[in-house]
């Protein structure tokens, strides 16, 4: 057994055999590249399209602050001023014109393909298991394959398939998968920007796989490193926050 354990480790060097690395320093590795501060602003702006067609825009900030919070605020939206409260394993929304917040889901979609989670939870580390599958190529690109699987019931997906450059873990493409097992969603990681003296994700794509003419696309225009107020996270206080 010792030497079949040797010499495994030695065929990975020779013939590049991806090793498997703790879950946990892996998904810190990939979300280097997702989260530039401890404590941001994070503006994003979101488009649909069908059939290449723009059916809807809006504007979002979403206040980070570590791996399980966060608030996020429609600027420009059809409920303008709507916020979003992501707190460890709990999600609000606060409507305007209303006093008490509605506990939702992630999942729960807020505009074209994008969840609500998509645009309020940005750690992979803080909601995924990962293992390492393999090396894989995507539109050319040498890939490390990855199996995200959900440590908490909050997770925005409870299994996802993703696609890591393998010369840096930056991400390239996601799949989601639905609790049944159906493959539902596609995310390309499309650009990415300087940001705090590393390289940032900028721009992601959502595909719907089961109506392939429908795409969302999220920009990450504004990254600002921020102290935010600890009652921007507590949802008894959303009727009063306006944002920084």
């Amino acid at each position: 057994m010792r030497k079949a354990i040797l010499l495994f480790g030695l065929l990975s060097v020779v013939f590049g055999i991806p090793q498997a690395e703790d879950s946990a320093i892996l998904l810190k590795k990939i979300d280097a590249f997702r989260i530039p501060f401890k404590e941001f602003l994070v503006r994003t702006k979101i488009t649909s399209f069908e059939h290449d067609r723009q059916t809807e825009t809006a504007v979002f900030d979403a206040y980070i602050s570590g791996e399980d919070k966060s608030l996020v605020i429609a600027r420009e939206f059809k409920t303008r001023g709507m916020k979003i409260l992501y707190v460890d394993e709990d999600m609000w929304v606060h409507l305007p014109d209303t006093h008490r917040p509605l506990r939702i889901t992630p999942i729960q979609r807020l505009m074209g393909e994008a969840s609500n989670g998509d645009i309020a939870q940005i750690s992979f580390a803080n909601d995924y298991s990962a293992e390492e599958k393999g090396l894989e190529t995507v539109d050319g690109t040498a890939c490390r394959k990855i199996l995200l699987l959900a440590k908490k019931k909050s997770a925005t997906y409870q299994k996802i398939v993703l696609f890591v450059r393998e010369a840096d873990y930056r991400s390239v493409k996601a799949e989601f998968y639905l609790t049944s097992g159906k493959h539902f969603k596609t995310a390309f990681y499309s650009e990415f920007k300087p940001v705090g003296g590393r390289m940032i994700l900028s721009k992601t794509i959502i595909v719907d796989e089961l109506q392939i003419w429908k795409r969302t696309e999220l920009e990450y225009t504004t990254f600002e490193e921020k102290t935010i107020p600890a009652r921007y996270f507590n949802k008894n206080n959303l009727i009063y926050v306006t944002g920084l």
